[in-house]
């Protein structure tokens, strides 16, 4: 395919906004400790308890996270693009990264879609296998949630001292729900045609008009990629796996997080679940550049099973595993990325 038409998305990555966004995380990072402060000493003692080598691990393990989205993103691609290669999908998991903090999401897409118009697939095609690749995420967030909760229910509503599951777990339940909601939207055509007949229900401003348009011309993409896509049931079989694979390992990091700083005496499933409830309720809360609502959340859900204390000690550990490490290894990625854009413009030029 030829792509010399296509414009590198320079309105989502201004020196304005990417500062901006910057400084709100610095913001967001202070406000959270200011509302910790009555608890920095104990979780300054629990954090002295982590060796290098325990806090090596740990970072390494919220790094798994970006990796394995990178595979995802290549098997994906690759069902459209024969041979597309892991390091672009890596690319495209930075970019997620990336996008998600500096652009407050709204560039993520764009990002995406541009970096895989230089590989061989037109932008549409492109970010329609992206909101797939989305989709996918959430569907395994449901299952393990699902799972993991059907295991040890009887246990959680036993063990929560703080007596705050019996009102979250109906917030899951409607979270769920929407999840629920969201795939069948991309999967089901009896869903993605009941989507249409809403859209037409529009006012026939110009205004909305134009916004129908757009989503309708979404929804194209979106149901032509997603009925190519669900034909090969391997390939959504292997890409379930990888995700809910994904997931297990960063809902470990609050266990081992648990562990190494004799904060709790959680079993391993135990605090996955636990883990699996937290992401799965703050996709009912409000972030900001990614922060936010899994603070939140984390702490909803774990304070009634380790405490105060050690809640707030595991959670910065988590952050900085699964937010703060991979957002410094996304810019770093970003910057060689926009390098090969560069490279690739010129040669169109």
């Amino acid at each position: 395919m030829h792509h010399s038409d296509q414009t590198q998305p320079a309105g989502t990555l201004s020196l304005r906004r990417g500062l901006l966004s910057v400084l709100t995380l610095l913001v967001l990072t202070g406000l959270m400790f200011y509302i910790f402060k009555d608890h920095l000493p104990e979780i300054s003692a629990a954090l002295g308890k982590l060796g290098p080598g325990q806090a090596v691990f740990l970072l390494l393990l919220g790094l798994t996270y970006p990796v394995i989205e990178g595979l995802i993103s290549q098997r994906v691609l690759s069902s459209r693009v024969p041979g597309y290669p892991f390091r672009r999908g890596l690319d495209l998991s930075f970019l997620g990264a990336f996008g998600n903090v500096v652009t407050f999401g709204a560039g993520t897409l764009p990002m995406q879609g541009y970096d895989i118009s230089l590989n061989g697939l037109d932008v549409g095609p492109g970010i329609g296998l992206m909101t797939l690749q989305y989709v996918f995420h959430k569907g395994a967030v449901l299952l393990a949630a699902a799972v993991l909760l059907l295991c040890n229910a009887r246990w959680i509503l036993e063990a929560d001292s703080a007596g705050l599951m019996q009102y979250l777990l109906p917030a899951c339940l409607m979270v769920a729900a929407i999840i629920l909601a969201l795939v069948l939207v991309c999967t089901s055509r009896t869903i993605q045609k009941l989507a249409y007949r809403l859209l037409d229900l529009l006012p026939k401003t110009d205004k909305w008009q134009a916004r129908r348009q757009s989503w309708t011309s979404q929804l194209d993409g979106l149901c032509i990629e997603s009925r190519r896509l669900l034909q090969n049931r391997v390939l959504c079989l292997q890409v379930l796996a990888l995700q809910v694979v994904k997931l297990v390992l960063m809902y470990a990091i609050p266990w081992f997080s648990a562990r190494f700083m004799g904060l709790s005496d959680l079993t391993f499933w135990q605090a996955e679940t636990l883990a699996a409830l937290m992401m799965l309720l703050s996709n009912a809360l409000p972030n900001v550049g990614g922060m936010g609502s899994i603070e939140t959340a984390f702490y909803l859900i774990f304070t009634g099973f380790l405490g105060d204390s050690a809640t707030m000690s595991a959670l910065v550990v988590y952050r900085a595993a699964t937010y703060y490490v991979p957002f410094a290894v996304s810019c770093v990625g970003f910057f060689l990325i926009q390098r090969r854009w560069t490279r690739a413009r010129n040669r169109t030029t």
